[in-house]
């Protein structure tokens, strides 16, 4: 399971608005946080939160694993062990990388914009 800390599932309502896109599922927001902390160069700094108020989230929710064409479980496996120079071996061991990807991108977002920032002005700047 990949938890979110209560932080994170507040933080979906704003980015949906940032976004433009107010009633996507969580998993797209969650993925978008997923995808910004993988699309940064800079080296991995885990940030920690508590995650006892957070929810549980399955790979098939946030990777799409099983769901044919809409699978990306790979891509982020295969992604991730070259963001991080690692081998993962197991589909635990990647729910935990996933769970930090997620908490990083949260991190990167929500200290980086303001209630008023332009979330794609940001997005051509940093990336």
């Amino acid at each position: 399971m990949i938890r979110t800390s209560l932080e994170i599932e507040n933080y979906v309502i704003p980015l949906g608005k940032a976004l433009n896109l107010e009633n996507e599922s969580k998993w797209f927001y969650l993925r978008f946080m997923l995808n910004v902390s993988l699309s940064l160069k800079t080296p991995f700094e885990a940030v920690e939160y508590e995650t006892k108020e957070g929810k549980e989230y399955r790979l098939e929710q946030i990777t799409g694993e099983g769901k044919g064409s809409e699978d990306y479980t790979k891509f982020y496996w295969d992604a991730i062990e070259v963001f991080e120079d690692i081998t993962i071996t197991s589909k635990k061991a990647l729910e935990l990388h996933l769970q930090r990807h997620i908490f990083r991108g949260y991190h990167i977002l929500s200290t980086s914009l303001k209630h008023d920032s332009n979330i794609f002005d940001f997005m051509l700047q940093d990336f």
